[in-house]
């Protein structure tokens, strides 16, 4: 190509010629290089995703025993409006026949109806009152709250306080209330070492100690139980050397025992308990007004059923539960709403109408909950209403998920063509060019892998059972991967067959637990594919810099280059300019 030289389109025209040719030869291979490596980077995100997924899928079907998913039951009520049931895997394929004949209450005790803005005639001044509750703890022993209800000078008006305040006060400290124990104030030293044991709610803490201070000890007690859940031990500095121990429960649903001591310091402490729970825990205290004059606090268990029921309610200093008639101690009077006159209190339930009364399969039962677990190994039985005379019995049915199990293996057969169909595609030759993943050896393994699992039989299971996919009744095309040949024939085996289903994914070989074992070291966060990924970028960023260098390389030539070339045409006019003028001097 000629130039102008002496002209600045000239000198333009050959700057820019030979940028592009430089770039040609210097920044392209390097641009093309980055490109390959970019697209490879690309190519394993893809590949790292996909097989992700298909190890995902791969872990749910290897599990085995409760969390198998080829056990999975389908439990179905006949009237969901009556009694419904979950299930689970253990539950056996069953049909039962139930009835409701009483659903489980809690049970619950009324005060009197008081009016609301009347003077208590019972709580005259400040102070704390004591309150006793003991109730079932549904297996034949015995739950104890102790709940202080404190009216402070400030609940009083011209010293009087309203029986609407009283009932609240009382039904706050309830509410509110969890179980403390304080052990005696104690000063000097404890002369043996030992141990006891701290139960919170049936699981048994072994607290050990040591022969010295008081102090010393109960610091070293309370470092221990607070390194549990559910309580808070602290050591209280009384003054004067004396110290005590307190313990708080601060889950209410726990109950705490301490007992069980070696070498008698919980006896020395006083801090010897049964089964002590938080009224907030045991008990709902509620205030209502009957109607817009009169107040009233109803008390009901938490938990329903007889082996729960109240056993007792006793004022044990002061008379709380008698400013509102309910300081019955062991006594269950029945509650009576006078349409005339004050409410009698009392307990709403006789113990007869607390627990749920059902027949299950014609035998008449009685449980606590209305929620029942042990009916049907494995399954929840939750009644929800009353049946009537009339009503149809009620079937409950328990059989195999088929369709669960079937809609897995059908997420396993998209998952496994996903990466199957991802690798053929990557590693074919075709008119426009190879694969990219072409003589790569992660995809070469796996492509091989996937293809020797559809069609080979797993080792370890018996020739006469489903030991391989064909078997199972799916096929494998070498162009699209698994397809299921008969579904019903499929749902068949999963319905009639499902410990040979399940062996051929979940078994020590099977199908599921090889993919997960073979796809793991390659996808997790250490695995050879993100190791891959890492160099990619490390040499895409390798790549970056270079072109960057090169090109600034180039650009700087073709700017030197550009200088000398103006400088020169700028000299070749000058003295062609001075040619001209000498020649026309010449002239005259």
């Amino acid at each position: 190509m000629s130039y102008d030289l002496l002209s600045t389109q000239g000198i333009e025209s050959f700057i820019n010629d030979y940028r592009a040719s430089e770039v040609k030869k210097q920044v392209d291979p390097l641009t093309k290089k980055k490109k390959d490596t970019d697209d490879l980077n690309t190519t394993y995100t893809d590949l790292l995703g996909k097989l992700n997924d298909l190890k995902n899928i791969a872990n749910t079907l290897q599990l085995t025993d409760t969390s198998s998913a080829f056990l999975v039951k389908k439990a179905t009520s006949s009237k969901t409006d009556f009694v419904d049931i979950t299930a689970t895997s253990q539950a056996p394929v069953s049909s039962q026949s139930i009835r409701v004949n009483q659903l489980a209450k809690s049970d619950m005790v009324m005060s009197q109806d008081l009016t609301s803005t009347a003077n208590s005639t019972s709580i005259l001044g400040p102070g704390t009152h004591n309150i006793v509750f003991t109730s079932g703890d549904g297996s034949g022993g015995t739950l104890t709250s102790h709940v202080a209800v404190t009216f402070d000078a400030t609940d009083f008006t011209a010293g009087t306080i309203s029986n609407l305040n009283v009932i609240k006060k009382i039904q706050g400290a309830i509410n509110l209330n969890k179980a403390v124990v304080n052990s005696n104030s104690v000063t000097g030293s404890t002369l043996s070492a030992g141990t006891f044991n701290l139960n919170l709610n049936g699981t048994v803490t072994a607290i050990t100690y040591t022969a010295g201070t008081y102090s010393t000890v109960m610091d070293n007690i309370a470092t221990q139980v607070n390194k549990l859940n559910g309580i808070q031990a602290v050591k209280v500095d009384k003054g004067g050397g004396n110290f005590s121990l307190q313990f708080t429960v601060t889950d209410s649903s726990k109950y705490l025992t301490i007992n069980g001591d070696t070498s008698g310091l919980v006896t020395e402490l006083g801090i010897a308990v049964s089964q002590e729970m938080g009224a907030s825990g045991m008990l709902n205290a509620s205030t209502f007004a009957p109607d817009s004059t009169l107040s009233q606090l109803s008390i009901a268990t938490k938990k329903t059923g007889y082996g729960y029921r109240l056993l007792s309610m006793t004022d044990s200093t002061g008379n709380a539960l008698t400013s509102v008639g309910l300081n019955f101690g062991a006594t269950r009077p029945s509650f009576v709403q006078n349409l005339t006159g004050a409410d009698t209190p009392g307990f709403v339930y006789a113990t007869s109408a607390l627990n749920a009364k059902i027949e299950f399969n014609g035998i008449a039962l009685e449980r606590n909950s209305n929620q029942i677990s042990d009916l049907i190994t494995g399954a929840t039985v939750n009644l929800k209403s009353l049946m009537q005379p009339t009503d149809t019995t009620v079937n409950l049915d328990i059989a195999s998920d088929t369709e669960n199990v079937t809609q897995k293996i059908q997420d396993f057969i998209a998952k496994y063509n996903a990466i199957y169909t991802y690798l053929k595609e990557k590693t074919k030759s075709t008119k426009e060019g190879r694969g990219i993943l072409i003589g790569d050896s992660i995809a070469e393994s796996f492509k091989y892998l996937l293809s020797s699992l559809a069609n080979n039989q797993v080792s370890g299971i018996n020739k006469d059972d489903i030991n391989s996919l064909p078997r199972l009744g799916l096929t494998f095309d070498i162009t699209d991967g698994l397809k299921i040949v008969d579904l019903t024939k499929l749902k068949n085996f999963i319905k009639d067959k499902p410990s040979q289903v399940e062996a051929l994914f979940n078994s020590t070989n099977g199908i599921a637990k090889t993919l997960y074992n073979r796809i793991d070291p390659f996808v997790n966060a250490n695995g050879f594919i993100n190791k891959k990924k890492t160099n990619f970028g490390v040499t895409s960023l390798y790549y970056d810099d270079r072109i960057k260098a090169v090109q600034e390389r180039v650009d700087k030539k073709a700017s030197d280059l550009r200088l000398r070339y103006m400088k020169a045409a700028s000299a070749t006019n000058a003295m062609v300019s001075n040619q001209q003028i000498f020649f026309m001097k010449s002239l005259y």
